[in-house]
């Protein structure tokens, strides 16, 4: 006995089908999904009211509304403070104390650069005196606000005024 034949009707064109995902490269440990990328932060829905009413009758205060997210992205941000700079009260003898000891150690540090002279100095050497320069100029400006400070780069630039005058005798 044969078969009954099967009929199979074919539309003339077939739908697209979607062509599946190229295989991912192998991984080595666990596969790790990212978070989905959102365009901009929702912003958080406003606390709920209490819906009871207050013996007194007070009308009950609406909350401020949230700005929407696209406001607060354009809104520039706020401008930072100009830093205060805060410095030590120094009595009148402090004060005589500091400007004496920055005063002999500038002139110490200037009278070792003048013992060098014109000296040819090693690139090492020559670092070490634009120190010093930096250091004498620094103490100079810093004299006219802070005294700590002038002294602490006063000192600085005669210690290392000393280094580089050792080292090249």
């Amino acid at each position: 006995m044969v078969p009954p034949p099967v009929i199979v009707a074919v539309p003339e064109k077939t739908p697209p089908q979607p062509t599946p995902p190229p295989p991912l490269p192998p991984q080595s440990g666990p596969s790790v999904t990212p978070p989905p990328q959102t365009a901009a932060k929702i912003p958080p829905p406003p606390p709920k009211q209490n819906k009871r009413h207050k013996k007194n009758h007070e009308a009950p205060v609406p909350a401020p509304e949230p700005a929407p997210a696209q406001q607060a992205a354009a809104a520039p941000p706020p401008q930072a403070a100009a830093p205060v700079q805060l410095s030590q009260v120094l009595s009148d003898d402090q004060r005589r104390d500091y400007e004496a000891h920055i005063h002999d150690s500038l002139d110490s540090a200037n009278r070792n650069l003048s013992s060098i002279g014109n000296r040819q100095l090693t690139p090492q050497q020559e670092t070490l005196r634009s120190q010093v320069l930096s250091f004498i100029s620094q103490a100079q400006e810093a004299r006219k606000t802070d005294l700590v400070t002038a002294r602490s780069l006063a000192e600085r630039a005669d210690l290392l005024s000393k280094d580089l005058r050792d080292s090249l005798q």
